[in-house]
Order: structure tokens, then C-alpha cells, then sequence
């Protein structure tokens, strides 16, 4: 006796019982992604905007580059879940997206060396690190750190 074999009006139990986690991870994803992306736009248009206070690292600017990534992804889970089929993979645009990542991320290590000296350049100050991981917060004046 198998107990994969078990099925119901032609599905399996086990594809009924996850195909709300795999829309529930689909649906973090979307949502993880766009925070992604405002955190990122928003570190980048304080920087344009020369704001008082600009948060900037390579890990902020390259949240926009992999997003696409992320969205495609999301939208392949969420596909699955709802037709319950499995989806074929658009090879040429998942490619274009991971090397969009790829030259994203060079991009923003060397836009943040920018960033760095452009606001150093025009007088801000860097504030005290609050952890390793955190990204660099520069300031106009020290008292707002």
C-alpha cells in the first residue's frame, strides 16, 4: 500500500494541503519584494535630494536590482498555487533578470563608493555604525544621529 497514492476527485491530499503555503509564501515574497524596493527608492532619492539625513550602502542600492527577480518568482509560486499545474520557466527573461541582478550589484557597489565621497565632499558626517549590517547613515549635522 502507497500513501502517496491517496487522492481526492483526482488531487492529491498532500497538493490540497499546500497550495495555501505556497500562496501565503508567494504573497510574503510580493510583499518583502516591495518593501525592498521602497527602501531602496528611498535611499536613493535622499541621496539626489540631499536630504539632512541620507541611509545609503551597496545593499540598499542593489535591493532595486534584484527585485524584478524577486517579482518573477513571486508571480511563478503564486501561478502554481492558484492552477494547481506545474509552470514553465520563461529561460530568456529569468536569465535577463539574473543578470540584471549580476550588474546591479557591481553597479551599486561602486555607486555607493560615490555616494560615500559625494556627501563627504559636500559636508555631511558619518554617524556612528548601530550594528555591522546596518546601512551607512550620513548627516548634515551630528546632532542628528
Amino acid at each position: 500500500m502507497q500513501i502517496n497514492s491517496l487522492t481526492l476527485g483526482g488531487d492529491s491530499v498532500v497538493d490540497d494541503v499546500t497550495r495555501p503555503f505556497y500562496g501565503a509564501f508567494a504573497v510574503l515574497l510580493l510583499c518583502l519584494a516591495c518593501g525592498a524596493c521602497w527602501f531602496s527608492l528611498s535611499g536613493y532619492l535622499a541621496f539626489f535630494r540631499l536630504s539632512d539625513i541620507v541611509e545609503f550602502s551597496w545593499k540598499v542600492g542593489v535591493m532595486i536590482f534584484f527585485a524584478p527577480l524577486i517579482f518573477y518568482f513571486s508571480y511563478m509560486i503564486f501561478y502554481v498555487s492558484i492552477k494547481n499545474k506545474p509552470i514553465r520557466v520563461n529561460s530568456k527573461l529569468a536569465n535577463s533578470l539574473v543578470v540584471l541582478a549580476m550588474i546591479g550589484a557591481v553597479i551599486s557597489l561602486f555607486f555607493s563608493f560615490y555616494v560615500s565621497y559625494s556627501l563627504k565632499e559636500n559636508g555631511y558626517k558619518t554617524c556612528p555604525s548601530k550594528s555591522w549590517n546596518a546601512p551607512t547613515e550620513y548627516v548634515r549635522d551630528m546632532k542628528l544621529c
